[in-house]
Protein backbone atom coordinates (compact mmCIF):
# COMPACT_ATOMS: atom_id res chain seq x y z
CA UNK A 1 0.00 0.00 0.00
CA UNK A 2 1.17 3.41 -1.20
CA UNK A 3 1.94 5.76 1.95
CA UNK A 4 0.15 9.54 1.98
CA UNK A 5 3.37 10.90 1.98
CA UNK A 6 4.29 8.73 -1.49
CA UNK A 7 0.57 9.43 -2.85
CA UNK A 8 0.97 13.13 -1.95
CA UNK A 9 4.37 13.39 -3.58
CA UNK A 10 3.00 11.30 -6.68
CA UNK A 11 0.32 13.64 -7.20
CA UNK A 12 2.76 16.63 -7.05
CA UNK A 13 4.90 15.08 -9.97
CA UNK A 14 2.05 14.52 -11.90
CA UNK A 15 0.59 17.95 -11.25
CA UNK A 16 3.85 19.45 -12.88
CA UNK A 17 3.59 17.24 -15.38
CA UNK A 18 0.71 18.21 -16.48
CA UNK A 19 1.38 21.60 -16.17
CA UNK A 20 4.32 21.52 -18.61
CA UNK A 21 2.26 19.38 -20.74
CA UNK A 22 -0.67 22.10 -20.93
CA UNK A 23 2.01 24.84 -21.39
CA UNK A 24 3.89 22.76 -23.93
CA UNK A 25 0.63 22.45 -26.25
CA UNK A 26 -0.45 25.82 -25.22
CA UNK A 27 2.52 27.48 -26.67
CA UNK A 28 2.03 25.47 -30.11
CA UNK A 29 -1.55 26.62 -30.43
CA UNK A 30 -0.58 29.92 -29.59
CA UNK A 31 1.71 30.14 -32.40
CA UNK A 32 -0.91 29.07 -34.87
CA UNK A 33 -3.28 31.78 -33.75
CA UNK A 34 -0.87 34.65 -34.17
CA UNK A 35 -0.38 32.90 -37.58
CA UNK A 36 -4.09 32.16 -38.77
CA UNK A 37 -6.19 34.51 -36.09
CA UNK A 38 -9.44 35.13 -38.56
CA UNK A 39 -13.05 35.75 -37.58
CA UNK A 40 -15.34 38.20 -37.03
CA UNK A 41 -17.31 37.86 -33.67
CA UNK A 42 -17.62 41.49 -32.76
CA UNK A 43 -20.13 44.16 -34.61
CA UNK A 44 -18.49 44.24 -38.11
CA UNK A 45 -14.89 42.51 -38.11
CA UNK A 46 -13.73 43.06 -34.51
CA UNK A 47 -13.47 40.33 -32.39
CA UNK A 48 -13.61 41.29 -28.69
CA UNK A 49 -12.86 38.03 -26.75
CA UNK A 50 -8.96 38.48 -25.79
CA UNK A 51 -8.96 36.36 -22.45
CA UNK A 52 -10.92 33.51 -21.12
CA UNK A 53 -11.93 34.97 -18.06
CA UNK A 54 -13.29 38.01 -19.44
CA UNK A 55 -15.00 35.85 -22.45
CA UNK A 56 -17.13 33.84 -19.96
CA UNK A 57 -18.44 37.03 -18.74
CA UNK A 58 -19.42 38.54 -21.78
CA UNK A 59 -16.56 41.16 -22.19
CA UNK A 60 -17.78 43.05 -19.50
CA UNK A 61 -14.84 43.67 -17.63
CA UNK A 62 -13.96 47.00 -17.97
CA UNK A 63 -14.86 47.83 -14.54
CA UNK A 64 -12.95 45.13 -12.97
CA UNK A 65 -10.19 44.25 -15.23
CA UNK A 66 -8.12 42.26 -12.77
CA UNK A 67 -5.92 40.07 -14.86
CA UNK A 68 -3.58 40.46 -17.62
CA UNK A 69 -6.36 41.03 -20.30
CA UNK A 70 -6.88 43.87 -18.35
CA UNK A 71 -4.37 45.27 -21.62
CA UNK A 72 -7.13 45.31 -24.02
CA UNK A 73 -10.47 45.80 -21.80
CA UNK A 74 -8.85 48.07 -18.92
CA UNK A 75 -4.70 48.67 -19.23
CA UNK A 76 -5.71 51.45 -16.15
CA UNK A 77 -6.55 47.81 -14.07
CA UNK A 78 -3.07 46.13 -14.19
CA UNK A 79 -2.07 48.66 -11.33
CA UNK A 80 -3.86 46.13 -8.95
CA UNK A 81 -1.96 42.81 -10.47
CA UNK A 82 0.89 43.03 -8.14
CA UNK A 83 4.23 41.67 -8.92
CA UNK A 84 4.74 40.27 -12.83
CA UNK A 85 2.08 38.40 -14.68
CA UNK A 86 2.39 36.60 -17.64
CA UNK A 87 -0.67 34.85 -19.77
CA UNK A 88 -1.32 33.42 -23.00
CA UNK A 89 -4.27 31.65 -24.71
CA UNK A 90 -6.25 31.28 -27.96
CA UNK A 91 -10.02 31.22 -28.44
CA UNK A 92 -11.57 28.08 -31.15
CA UNK A 93 -14.00 29.97 -33.09
CA UNK A 94 -16.25 27.36 -35.12
CA UNK A 95 -16.94 28.80 -38.79
CA UNK A 96 -20.11 26.64 -39.42
CA UNK A 97 -23.80 27.19 -39.19
CA UNK A 98 -23.80 30.14 -41.55
CA UNK A 99 -26.53 29.40 -45.24
CA UNK A 100 -27.54 31.60 -47.86
CA UNK A 101 -31.52 30.89 -49.28
CA UNK A 102 -31.21 32.79 -52.85
CA UNK A 103 -34.01 35.02 -53.92
CA UNK A 104 -32.69 34.37 -57.70
CA UNK A 105 -32.23 30.54 -57.77
CA UNK A 106 -34.21 29.95 -55.02
CA UNK A 107 -31.20 27.58 -54.00
CA UNK A 108 -29.83 27.07 -50.47
CA UNK A 109 -25.70 27.50 -49.92
CA UNK A 110 -23.93 26.33 -46.98
CA UNK A 111 -20.76 28.70 -46.16
CA UNK A 112 -17.67 26.28 -46.34
CA UNK A 113 -16.80 25.50 -42.52
CA UNK A 114 -13.47 26.84 -40.88
CA UNK A 115 -12.03 26.89 -37.74
CA UNK A 116 -10.44 30.40 -36.71
CA UNK A 117 -7.70 30.57 -33.60
CA UNK A 118 -7.46 34.36 -32.67
CA UNK A 119 -4.63 34.63 -29.70
CA UNK A 120 -3.48 36.82 -27.18
CA UNK A 121 -0.22 37.47 -24.94
CA UNK A 122 -0.24 39.50 -22.02
CA UNK A 123 2.76 40.46 -20.00
CA UNK A 124 2.20 42.97 -16.71
CA UNK A 125 4.95 43.88 -14.36
CA UNK A 126 4.63 46.36 -11.16
CA UNK A 127 6.73 49.14 -10.32
CA UNK A 128 6.70 50.41 -6.48
CA UNK A 129 3.39 50.94 -5.04
CA UNK A 130 1.81 52.85 -8.03
CA UNK A 131 3.24 51.92 -11.17
CA UNK A 132 2.61 49.56 -13.22
CA UNK A 133 3.43 48.54 -17.50
CA UNK A 134 2.61 45.99 -19.74
CA UNK A 135 2.71 44.52 -23.25
CA UNK A 136 0.38 42.68 -25.61
CA UNK A 137 -0.34 40.75 -28.33
CA UNK A 138 -3.92 40.46 -29.30
CA UNK A 139 -6.16 39.76 -32.77
CA UNK A 140 -8.50 42.51 -32.07
CA UNK A 141 -10.27 42.45 -36.19
CA UNK A 142 -10.23 39.71 -38.20
CA UNK A 143 -12.85 38.22 -41.15
CA UNK A 144 -13.16 34.62 -42.56
CA UNK A 145 -15.98 34.06 -45.04
CA UNK A 146 -15.74 31.37 -47.38
CA UNK A 147 -18.55 30.22 -50.39
CA UNK A 148 -18.11 27.12 -53.09
CA UNK A 149 -17.77 27.72 -56.35
CA UNK A 150 -21.45 27.61 -57.55
CA UNK A 151 -22.74 29.99 -54.87
CA UNK A 152 -25.19 32.47 -56.47
CA UNK A 153 -23.15 35.51 -55.09
CA UNK A 154 -19.93 34.36 -56.14
CA UNK A 155 -19.14 37.38 -58.73
CA UNK A 156 -19.69 39.45 -55.41
CA UNK A 157 -16.94 37.57 -53.21
CA UNK A 158 -15.80 33.95 -53.31
CA UNK A 159 -13.55 34.23 -50.16
CA UNK A 160 -12.58 36.91 -47.50
CA UNK A 161 -9.79 36.44 -45.00
CA UNK A 162 -8.46 39.29 -43.39
CA UNK A 163 -6.22 38.99 -40.01
CA UNK A 164 -5.39 42.06 -37.75
CA UNK A 165 -2.35 41.62 -35.40
CA UNK A 166 -1.84 44.42 -32.75
CA UNK A 167 1.07 45.00 -30.27
CA UNK A 168 0.09 47.58 -27.41
CA UNK A 169 2.80 49.08 -24.80
CA UNK A 170 0.99 50.81 -21.69
CA UNK A 171 1.75 52.65 -18.76
CA UNK A 172 -0.48 52.90 -15.83
CA UNK A 173 -0.39 54.51 -12.02
CA UNK A 174 -2.69 55.06 -9.88
CA UNK A 175 -3.42 58.74 -7.56
CA UNK A 176 -6.22 59.95 -5.27
CA UNK A 177 -5.96 56.37 -3.67
CA UNK A 178 -9.16 55.03 -5.34
CA UNK A 179 -8.30 55.87 -9.01
CA UNK A 180 -5.85 54.56 -12.02
CA UNK A 181 -5.35 55.84 -15.46
CA UNK A 182 -2.95 54.91 -18.25
CA UNK A 183 -1.82 55.56 -21.73
CA UNK A 184 -0.35 53.34 -24.26
CA UNK A 185 0.65 52.79 -28.18
CA UNK A 186 -1.00 50.21 -30.36
CA UNK A 187 0.81 48.98 -33.69
CA UNK A 188 -1.19 47.57 -35.52
CA UNK A 189 -0.43 45.12 -38.69
CA UNK A 190 -3.41 44.31 -40.97
CA UNK A 191 -3.03 41.23 -43.50
CA UNK A 192 -5.20 40.70 -46.34
CA UNK A 193 -4.59 37.35 -47.10
CA UNK A 194 -7.45 37.13 -49.65
CA UNK A 195 -10.39 39.38 -51.17
CA UNK A 196 -11.65 37.15 -54.49
CA UNK A 197 -14.36 36.82 -56.51
CA UNK A 198 -15.81 35.22 -59.99
CA UNK A 199 -15.68 37.04 -63.28
CA UNK A 200 -18.74 35.98 -65.18
CA UNK A 201 -17.74 35.19 -69.20
CA UNK A 202 -20.87 33.13 -70.15
CA UNK A 203 -22.22 35.63 -71.89
CA UNK A 204 -21.98 36.80 -75.86
CA UNK A 205 -19.47 36.49 -77.03
CA UNK A 206 -17.63 34.54 -75.21
CA UNK A 207 -19.36 32.04 -73.39
CA UNK A 208 -16.85 30.92 -71.34
CA UNK A 209 -16.01 29.04 -67.90
CA UNK A 210 -15.98 31.48 -64.81
CA UNK A 211 -12.77 33.51 -64.35
CA UNK A 212 -11.14 34.36 -60.91
CA UNK A 213 -9.60 37.58 -59.26
CA UNK A 214 -7.94 37.83 -55.92
CA UNK A 215 -6.19 40.62 -54.02
CA UNK A 216 -3.75 40.22 -50.87
CA UNK A 217 -1.40 42.54 -49.15
CA UNK A 218 -0.59 43.78 -45.67
CA UNK A 219 -0.09 47.64 -44.78
CA UNK A 220 0.01 48.51 -40.94
CA UNK A 221 -0.86 51.98 -38.46
CA UNK A 222 -0.28 53.57 -35.07
CA UNK A 223 -2.98 54.39 -32.29
CA UNK A 224 -3.34 55.21 -28.91
CA UNK A 225 -5.42 54.28 -26.00
CA UNK A 226 -5.77 55.89 -22.63
CA UNK A 227 -8.21 54.18 -19.71
CA UNK A 228 -9.38 55.07 -16.32
CA UNK A 229 -10.78 52.99 -13.56
CA UNK A 230 -12.30 53.43 -10.26
CA UNK A 231 -12.34 51.02 -7.22
CA UNK A 232 -13.29 52.00 -3.39
CA UNK A 233 -13.27 49.38 -0.13
CA UNK A 234 -16.90 49.43 -0.71
CA UNK A 235 -16.83 46.72 -3.70
CA UNK A 236 -17.79 49.75 -6.34
CA UNK A 237 -15.80 49.45 -9.33
CA UNK A 238 -16.29 52.15 -12.36
CA UNK A 239 -13.99 51.68 -15.53
CA UNK A 240 -13.68 53.90 -19.03
CA UNK A 241 -11.53 52.80 -22.38
CA UNK A 242 -10.85 54.60 -25.38
CA UNK A 243 -8.65 53.12 -28.14
CA UNK A 244 -8.23 55.46 -31.11
CA UNK A 245 -8.38 54.60 -35.01
CA UNK A 246 -6.06 53.19 -37.04
CA UNK A 247 -6.10 52.85 -40.82
CA UNK A 248 -3.43 50.52 -42.34
CA UNK A 249 -2.44 51.37 -45.72
CA UNK A 250 -2.85 47.96 -47.19
CA UNK A 251 0.14 47.63 -49.74
CA UNK A 252 -1.03 44.75 -52.04
CA UNK A 253 -1.36 42.58 -55.48
CA UNK A 254 -4.10 41.22 -57.47
CA UNK A 255 -3.69 38.70 -59.59
CA UNK A 256 -6.83 36.59 -62.41
CA UNK A 257 -6.74 32.82 -63.22
CA UNK A 258 -8.61 31.81 -66.18
CA UNK A 259 -8.97 34.67 -68.52
CA UNK A 260 -10.26 33.72 -71.72
CA UNK A 261 -7.48 34.36 -74.30
CA UNK A 262 -9.77 37.06 -76.47
CA UNK A 263 -9.50 39.14 -73.58
CA UNK A 264 -6.57 38.37 -71.49
CA UNK A 265 -4.39 41.58 -72.73
CA UNK A 266 -7.42 43.47 -70.49
CA UNK A 267 -6.57 41.85 -67.40
CA UNK A 268 -3.21 42.73 -66.01
CA UNK A 269 -1.89 41.74 -63.01
CA UNK A 270 0.16 44.09 -60.47
CA UNK A 271 -0.01 46.29 -57.82
CA UNK A 272 -3.18 47.66 -55.40
CA UNK A 273 -3.69 49.59 -52.70
CA UNK A 274 -6.46 50.63 -50.53
CA UNK A 275 -7.08 52.00 -46.59
CA UNK A 276 -8.16 49.35 -43.86
CA UNK A 277 -10.22 51.30 -41.33
CA UNK A 278 -10.00 49.59 -37.47
CA UNK A 279 -12.27 52.03 -36.05
CA UNK A 280 -11.93 53.70 -32.57
CA UNK A 281 -13.81 52.10 -29.44
CA UNK A 282 -14.73 53.34 -26.08
CA UNK A 283 -16.55 50.57 -23.29
CA UNK A 284 -17.37 51.95 -20.05
CA UNK A 285 -18.75 49.70 -17.10
CA UNK A 286 -20.01 49.89 -13.14
CA UNK A 287 -19.19 46.51 -11.27
CA UNK A 288 -19.44 45.13 -7.47
CA UNK A 289 -17.66 43.20 -5.73
CA UNK A 290 -18.88 41.59 -2.51
CA UNK A 291 -17.65 38.51 -0.52
CA UNK A 292 -17.98 35.71 -3.13
CA UNK A 293 -19.61 37.05 -6.02
CA UNK A 294 -18.81 39.81 -8.21
CA UNK A 295 -21.12 41.14 -11.34
CA UNK A 296 -20.55 44.06 -14.15
CA UNK A 297 -22.41 45.33 -16.76
CA UNK A 298 -20.75 47.06 -19.69
CA UNK A 299 -21.56 49.26 -22.85
CA UNK A 300 -19.00 49.23 -25.47
CA UNK A 301 -19.64 52.12 -28.51
CA UNK A 302 -17.78 51.63 -32.25
CA UNK A 303 -16.85 53.95 -34.71
CA UNK A 304 -18.05 52.21 -37.85
CA UNK A 305 -18.92 54.82 -39.48
CA UNK A 306 -15.58 55.47 -40.65
CA UNK A 307 -15.83 53.04 -42.92
CA UNK A 308 -17.87 54.58 -45.43
CA UNK A 309 -16.76 53.24 -48.61
CA UNK A 310 -14.30 50.00 -49.78
CA UNK A 311 -11.84 52.02 -52.30
CA UNK A 312 -9.21 50.11 -54.12
CA UNK A 313 -6.64 51.45 -56.12
CA UNK A 314 -5.58 49.50 -58.93
CA UNK A 315 -1.88 50.23 -60.79
CA UNK A 316 -2.97 48.59 -64.39
CA UNK A 317 -6.70 49.95 -64.73
CA UNK A 318 -8.16 49.01 -68.52
CA UNK A 319 -11.82 48.54 -70.13
CA UNK A 320 -12.78 45.57 -68.14
CA UNK A 321 -10.69 46.55 -64.84
CA UNK A 322 -11.15 49.43 -62.84
CA UNK A 323 -10.41 50.67 -59.50
CA UNK A 324 -12.77 50.32 -57.15
CA UNK A 325 -15.69 52.70 -55.39
CA UNK A 326 -18.08 50.60 -53.32
CA UNK A 327 -20.51 51.76 -51.14
CA UNK A 328 -20.47 50.91 -47.87
CA UNK A 329 -22.28 53.35 -45.15
CA UNK A 330 -21.89 51.14 -42.24
CA UNK A 331 -23.26 52.96 -39.05
CA UNK A 332 -21.48 53.09 -35.36
CA UNK A 333 -22.83 50.29 -32.80
CA UNK A 334 -23.60 49.66 -29.52
CA UNK A 335 -23.18 46.82 -27.60
CA UNK A 336 -24.25 45.47 -24.04
CA UNK A 337 -22.40 43.23 -21.53
CA UNK A 338 -23.44 41.42 -18.71
CA UNK A 339 -20.67 38.86 -16.84
CA UNK A 340 -21.62 37.33 -13.36
CA UNK A 341 -18.60 35.79 -11.37
CA UNK A 342 -19.18 33.23 -8.49
CA UNK A 343 -16.19 31.79 -6.22
CA UNK A 344 -16.69 28.42 -4.76
CA UNK A 345 -13.39 28.78 -2.81
CA UNK A 346 -10.09 30.53 -3.19
CA UNK A 347 -9.11 27.94 -6.09
CA UNK A 348 -11.99 27.99 -8.04
CA UNK A 349 -14.82 30.28 -10.09
CA UNK A 350 -17.73 29.95 -11.69
CA UNK A 351 -18.70 32.92 -14.56
CA UNK A 352 -21.33 33.65 -16.99
CA UNK A 353 -22.84 36.46 -18.73
CA UNK A 354 -24.88 37.29 -21.99
CA UNK A 355 -24.86 40.40 -24.36
CA UNK A 356 -26.61 41.70 -27.17
CA UNK A 357 -24.71 43.29 -30.15
CA UNK A 358 -25.32 45.40 -32.75
CA UNK A 359 -24.55 44.99 -36.40
CA UNK A 360 -23.03 48.00 -38.40
CA UNK A 361 -24.29 47.32 -41.93
CA UNK A 362 -27.11 48.82 -43.35
CA UNK A 363 -29.83 46.63 -44.92
CA UNK A 364 -28.93 48.15 -48.25
CA UNK A 365 -25.26 47.19 -48.36
CA UNK A 366 -25.54 43.70 -46.86
CA UNK A 367 -22.65 41.05 -48.42
CA UNK A 368 -21.83 37.71 -48.82
CA UNK A 369 -18.36 38.87 -47.85
CA UNK A 370 -20.07 40.32 -44.27
CA UNK A 371 -23.28 39.15 -44.23
CA UNK A 372 -23.35 40.55 -40.52
CA UNK A 373 -26.38 40.64 -38.03
CA UNK A 374 -27.48 41.90 -34.88
CA UNK A 375 -26.27 38.89 -32.22
CA UNK A 376 -27.16 38.00 -28.98
CA UNK A 377 -24.77 35.36 -26.88
CA UNK A 378 -24.27 33.39 -24.12
CA UNK A 379 -21.25 32.27 -21.82
CA UNK A 380 -20.52 30.33 -19.22
CA UNK A 381 -16.80 29.74 -17.65
CA UNK A 382 -14.67 28.31 -14.95
CA UNK A 383 -11.47 29.78 -13.23
CA UNK A 384 -8.51 28.00 -11.39
CA UNK A 385 -6.09 29.68 -9.38
CA UNK A 386 -3.10 27.67 -7.98
CA UNK A 387 -1.41 28.35 -5.16
CA UNK A 388 2.23 28.79 -6.87
CA UNK A 389 0.45 31.77 -9.00
CA UNK A 390 -0.82 29.25 -11.69
CA UNK A 391 -4.10 30.03 -13.50
CA UNK A 392 -6.24 28.27 -16.11
CA UNK A 393 -9.26 29.78 -17.66
CA UNK A 394 -11.91 28.23 -19.79
CA UNK A 395 -15.03 29.94 -21.43
CA UNK A 396 -18.05 28.41 -23.61
CA UNK A 397 -19.94 30.51 -25.99
CA UNK A 398 -23.17 30.70 -27.80
CA UNK A 399 -23.66 33.27 -30.64
CA UNK A 400 -27.11 33.34 -31.67
CA UNK A 401 -27.44 35.88 -34.73
CA UNK A 402 -30.91 37.15 -36.15
CA UNK A 403 -31.94 36.57 -39.82
CA UNK A 404 -30.68 39.17 -42.36
CA UNK A 405 -32.81 39.87 -45.45
CA UNK A 406 -30.53 41.33 -47.95
CA UNK A 407 -32.00 43.12 -51.54
CA UNK A 408 -30.26 44.83 -54.04
CA UNK A 409 -28.30 44.36 -57.29
CA UNK A 410 -25.80 42.17 -58.03
CA UNK A 411 -24.43 43.44 -61.21
CA UNK A 412 -23.98 47.28 -59.76
CA UNK A 413 -20.53 48.02 -59.39
CA UNK A 414 -20.76 50.37 -56.81
CA UNK A 415 -23.46 48.53 -54.75
CA UNK A 416 -23.49 44.78 -55.28
CA UNK A 417 -25.98 43.14 -53.47
CA UNK A 418 -27.06 39.89 -53.97
CA UNK A 419 -30.55 39.10 -52.92
CA UNK A 420 -31.83 37.02 -50.35
CA UNK A 421 -31.60 35.94 -46.78
CA UNK A 422 -28.78 34.95 -44.56
CA UNK A 423 -28.94 32.97 -40.97
CA UNK A 424 -25.74 32.07 -38.74
CA UNK A 425 -24.96 30.22 -36.10
CA UNK A 426 -21.46 29.45 -34.19
CA UNK A 427 -20.29 28.46 -30.89
CA UNK A 428 -16.40 29.92 -29.65
CA UNK A 429 -14.17 27.72 -26.77
CA UNK A 430 -11.57 30.23 -25.29
CA UNK A 431 -8.84 29.21 -22.75
CA UNK A 432 -6.03 31.05 -21.21
CA UNK A 433 -2.94 29.89 -19.08
CA UNK A 434 -1.23 32.54 -16.54
CA UNK A 435 1.49 32.70 -13.47
CA UNK A 436 2.03 35.24 -11.38
CA UNK A 437 5.90 35.81 -10.11
CA UNK A 438 7.22 37.70 -7.16
CA UNK A 439 4.43 39.88 -5.14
Amino acid sequence: MTSPAASGKMRSILGETLMRMTARIGLVVLAVGLLSSEAAFGSGYSIYEQGAKAMAEAGAFTARADDPSALFFNPAGITQLKGKRFSFGTTAIALTGSSFDSTASGDSFDQLDNMAWPANVYYTQTVGDRYAWGVSFTSPFGLKTQWADDFDGRYISRESNLAVVSLNATFAWTFAKSWAAALGVDVARADIRELSRNIDFSGPPLGAPDGFTSLSGDGDDIGYNAALRFANDKGWRWGGSFRSKMEPEVDGDVTFENIPGAVAGSFVEGGAKADLPLPATFATGVGYVKDKWELEFDVVWTDWSEFDHLRIDLENNSTFVTDIDQIEEWEDTYSFRFGYAYSISEAHQVRFGAYFDRNPVPDDHVRPRLPDADRTSAQVGYGFTGKGGFTFDVAFQALFFDDRAAAGSPASTSDPVQPGGYSNFTSLLGVNLGWKFGK
